[in-house]
């Protein structure tokens, strides 16, 4: 059984993370299998939007902490860090087409991580986050540090990270980390209904606005402006921004194309 299920639905990428039997926890080969088909879709760009979601009742539990498996890791783990889950994060977040994560159940760690690095990510009602590395003296990795102190604060992530603790879906909600709570037994239909939204939208648009949210979380208003307004000129000078004006213009729905 692959540990990743690759489907596509029109122009819409699904990756279903598929190790159900342990949450989805992350194995060197899901790690490797959800690299790859990043990778291949920033090179071909074939798909206009991805959605990420798991198999079965959990999103992701992050690392996998068997035993054995975990042991072995110990003197590489940096490396391992580096080339593994740190490239995962990387390319969800450098990819020019938005990202969703449906998330289904339980999403720790690692898996929170994954979460975090979503354009949109909507959550199941019963969903829960956890934060636990420091209830085994790890610490966090996977970019959680960055992407919580931006999203939530510093105090927040300071208490979630140093007391190990866990949120649920209407706080994830409430501190802004999840745009939508979705009953359980819809959030499959209502994140492909997004997602296709979103691959119907304009290409180029969609990947300056994902870079410019990217940018602006490091940068001062000055330089913000100034990438703004270089922006604004590809997107002024694309196909899709006449066909756009066109449309508006003759009230109808636009057909972009992506250039």
């Amino acid at each position: 059984m692959a540990d990743i299920i690759v489907e596509r639905d029109g122009d819409v990428l699904i990756l279903t993370l598929n190790r159900p039997e342990r949450l989805n926890a992350l194995s060197d080969s899901m790690r490797s299998g959800l690299l790859q088909e990043l990778s291949a879709e920033m090179t071909a760009q074939s798909a206009r939007a991805i959605l990420l979601t798991g198999n079965g009742r959990g999103f992701c539990s992050g690392a996998d902490l068997e035993p054995e498996t975990i042991f072995a890791r110990r003197p590489l783990i940096e490396r391992h860090i580096q080339m593994g889950i740190n490239q995962v994060i990387k390319t969800m977040r450098d990819l020019p087409v938005p990202v969703i994560a449906a998330v289904n159940g339980p999403a720790a760690g690692a898996g929170f991580s994954l979460a975090l690095a979503a354009d949109i990510m909507l959550v199941a009602r019963s969903a829960k986050f956890h934060l636990s590395f420091v209830k085994i003296g790890a610490v966090l990795d996977g970019g959680a540090s960055s992407m919580l102190v931006h999203k939530i604060g510093a105090a927040r992530t300071s208490a979630l990270a140093l007391l190990g603790g866990s949120i649920d879906a209407q706080t994830a909600e409430q501190w802004g980390l999840a745009f939508k709570i979705v009953d359980d037994d819809h959030l499959a239909e209502e994140a492909l209904a997004l997602a296709r939204r979103l691959a119907e939208g304009p290409p180029l648009a969609l990947g300056l606005i994902k870079h410019e949210i990217s940018f602006a979380q490091n940068a001062t208003l000055d330089d913000v402006l100034r990438h703004e307004a270089a922006a604004q000129g590809r997107a002024f000078a694309s196909n899709d921004f006449e066909e756009g004006v066109q449309a508006f213009l003759e009230k109808r729905k636009p057909k972009f194309k992506g250039v």
